[in-house]
């Protein structure tokens, strides 16, 4: 018998255009900022993550990736949702059919998201024969104010206003009271939860607490982020001659730089648990790399001695058991290469990916991704 996964996964439910990206990226960053312990898992295969709630609006529908619903697809979400490490809040989608609400076999309970009753009762219903407890039974308007209530069941009720995509995180005393709920349920600390994966680490390398080294790098910031001008002191902070498994959020470029200047053997995967970075090879001089395994890439030159490396995926879901040994193209030892280009996130693609580029380059000039420059 499968043993049973204890650690909470909570569904946002709703039709489309009711704002659910933007309340589980808000929910996310209010428990972030509480330090509670959790990863935001997108069920649906939009292309959207945090990045388009913080980019311009006409570059994210530029750049935006949506895949299709499959049976593939169906069972790789289940799986990972079955296997989860840390408590997870899963964007579910406006439109789930039969198949697609297997997924709803794999939580624990669901916040619902919808513009009137009516529809609001359909949802209730698909929940309830799933057996899944409502956390919060939410109306979604554009403009108004925001206020929940809980009932004597123990179940938010109330209006959610103003969830329009691009403006970033909302802020209110009612989503507060939603953040509350679901700290309550995700139990877990993040402290708690770290000693619990980094005890879990691989014994050949030396674990990094990337969360630790934020945290005492910006101690009055309630959401730190590592910025470019820290590079140095990450640096001198993590081992030059040892393998090391990074533990903690990351930067695109960060992935990139210790790809490239550190011997990064394993990262810890909010999705996955602990991976090893795959090892990708050069293609011989003259050829060109077949798209495989989920990936293409375009060289563009951008100077006498530098060249942009843009990295698209031709799958939404990348397999990381099939990617390791990828071929990526033949870039010179002269060169600065920057990877992804100045303007495209890394949205949608794994840090191990970027861990994995800069890993293949370090024998160039350079490697710089984002704003952060390696050489």
């Amino acid at each position: 018998m499968d043993a049973i996964n204890l650690l909470p996964a909570i569904l946002i439910g709703g039709p489309p255009h009711s704002g659910k990206s933007v309340l589980a990226y808000s929910l996310s960053q209010a428990l972030r900022a509480r330090k509670v312990a959790h990863y935001l898992l997108r069920a649906a295969p939009d292309g959207e993550g945090d990045w388009s709630q913080e980019m311009d609006p006409h570059l994210v529908h530029a750049i935006r990736f949506k895949g299709e619903w499959s049976t593939q697809w169906v069972n790789i979400v289940c799986r990972d949702l079955a296997a989860r490490v840390m408590p997870l809040l899963v964007d579910i989608g406006g439109r789930p059919t039969a198949d697609q609400m297997t997924i709803f076999d794999q939580c624990t309970g669901a916040i619902l998201l919808t513009p009137n009753d009516e529809v609001a009762a359909r949802w209730r219903e698909r929940v309830a024969s799933h057996g899944l407890p409502i956390i919060a039974d939410l109306r979604s308007v554009l403009e108004g104010e925001s206020a929940l209530q809980m009932t004597e069941g123990g179940e938010l009720r109330g209006t959610l206003s103003g969830l329009q995509r691009g403006q970033g995180t909302i802020r209110s005393s009612a989503l507060d009271a939603l953040v509350e709920r679901l700290a309550s349920i995700f139990a877990f600390s993040e402290a708690e939860l770290a000693r619990i994966h980094t005890a879990a680490a691989p014994a050949d390398a030396r674990v990094v607490r990337f969360d630790d080294m934020l945290r005492r790098m910006y101690p009055n910031d309630g959401l730190p982020r590592f910025r470019p001008e820290d590079l140095d002191a990450i640096l001198a902070d993590v081992p030059a001659h040892e393998p090391i498994a990074a533990y903690g959020r990351m930067p695109v470029w960060l992935a990139t730089v210790l790809g490239a200047r550190r011997n990064l053997r394993w990262q810890f995967d909010a999705r996955l648990g602990w991976v090893r970075t795959p090892r990708f090879t050069m293609c011989p001089p003259g050829t060109k790399p077949a798209a495989n395994a989920g990936l293409s890439f375009r060289l563009t030159r951008t100077g006498h001695n530098q060249v942009h490396l843009d990295v698209a995926k031709t799958e939404y879901y990348l397999d990381y058991s099939a990617i390791d040994g990828l071929r990526v193209p033949h870039i010179s030892a002269e060169m600065q290469v920057t990877v992804n280009g100045p303007e495209t996130p890394g949205g949608g693609l794994p840090l191990w990916v970027f861990a994995a580029l800069g890993h293949a380059y370090r024998g160039c000039a350079g490697v710089q991704a984002r704003q952060a420059k390696v050489g």
